[in-house]
């Protein structure tokens, strides 16, 4: 199946899909440094810039049958953590640039493609505008044609990668006859929570090194005054996932000092011991005079989210980026392995 990809990042999606036999035939994104990896890993697929520029002609002009149109659009303004200005905010609606592209393709090819459509967003979205914003997205899924629509919040955790991500997840199916070959929900309640449970973490793995005594530390509490810094303690317990990873936020790793960071799953870069941790309260005691702090590398930051490592790390060209954007990346995307299984009940006809 052909795979459709809009507000690519730096393939998340692609990676996840290509694995279970989608092949990507187009990609849109905006952002310059995250379509340069684009570059560096689909140099033959082709791209375009600005989604709000996109016609649905242009994206069957180099593929006749898109038969998946997937997209997870900006969500600052859908996130519990940001401004929450709704899905009618400047980044978040996006959506409906998308949603129009849908449209046009459909237009262009007699109503025959896409035969699926894929949404991805913060679970945030569910509670927007009193439920209103996620509303509007089905009533626009529905708008285009799709003739059933599904969703589920799915936590990364639970699919093989050791981090705290929850996102929703909206499939919406386009062809009649594609949509009633499945006699079950796409998403039952029992896997739709408990994903893949047997690719999840063991017990007393630690999310971001897999190394007994490592302590997760969230970003927003390094380097802050006492005052200030997260509302929760800020740190994981021991064989806990790392927090969810964001654009703006770098989490680190509080370890035993001595303790190589060549042991367990954390990469080659050189570690970077912050001199000082402040946290606040009762947070101190994550610390004694035995333990270190560091930041995540990029490369954790790329297995955290099911990704091959360094794979944010050049551009086409061959240049290579900069940590913060790798980090931004990271904080961006979506995980692969969670789009792996969605794009799987999808190819499969088993879905979720």
């Amino acid at each position: 199946m052909n795979l459709v990809s809009l507000f690519s990042g730096v393939g998340g999606f692609e990676l996840g899909f290509e694995r279970v036999g989608f092949k990507t035939v187009f990609q849109c994104e905006i952002d310059r440094n995250a379509a340069g990896v684009l570059m560096r890993h689909w140099p033959d697929v082709p791209k375009w810039i600005d989604v709000t520029t996109l016609s649905g002609s242009t994206v069957v002009s180099v593929c006749a049958e898109p038969d998946c149109v997937v997209f997870g659009s900006p969500c600052q303004d859908l996130s519990v953590a940001g401004r929450r200005a709704g899905i009618g905010g400047s980044r978040s609606s996006l959506f409906y640039e998308a949603i129009r592209v849908v449209k046009e393709i459909r237009e262009v090819t007699n109503g025959e493609y896409p035969k699926w459509v894929v949404w991805e967003n913060v679970a945030g979205a569910l509670s927007s505008n009193g439920g209103n914003d996620f509303g509007a997205v089905l009533d626009e899924m529905a708008g285009a044609g799709a003739v059933g629509i599904e969703w589920a919040v799915l936590d990364a955790q639970y699919f093989g990668v050791p981090q705290r991500r929850r996102r929703v997840f909206v499939v919406a199916g386009f062809d009649s006859v594609e949509w009633g070959f499945r006699a079950d929900p796409l998403f039952p309640v029992s896997e739709s929570v408990r994903g893949d449970s047997k690719k999840g973490k063991k017990k007393g793995e630690v999310a971001a090194t897999g190394a007994a005594a490592c302590f997760g530390i969230q970003g927003n509490m390094i380097g802050r005054s006492d005052s200030a810094g997260p509302q929760g303690k800020g740190y994981t317990n021991v064989g806990d996932p790392m927090f969810t990873l964001t654009s703006t936020d770098v989490h680190g790793i509080a370890k035993p000092i001595g303790f190589s960071h060549t042991q367990g799953l954390s990469a080659q870069p050189s570690e970077k011991a912050w001199p000082t941790l402040r946290v606040g309260g009762s947070g101190h005691a994550v610390l004694n005079g035995a333990m270190e702090v560091r930041k995540l590398t990029p490369v954790e930051c790329e297995r955290l989210m099911g990704w091959p490592d360094d794979h944010t790390r050049w551009h086409g060209s061959g240049k290579e980026q900069t940590d913060g954007h790798r980090y931004k990346q990271c904080g961006n995307g979506v995980a692969a392995p969670v789009a792996e299984w969605v794009a799987d009940k999808i190819i499969n006809k088993v879905f979720f």
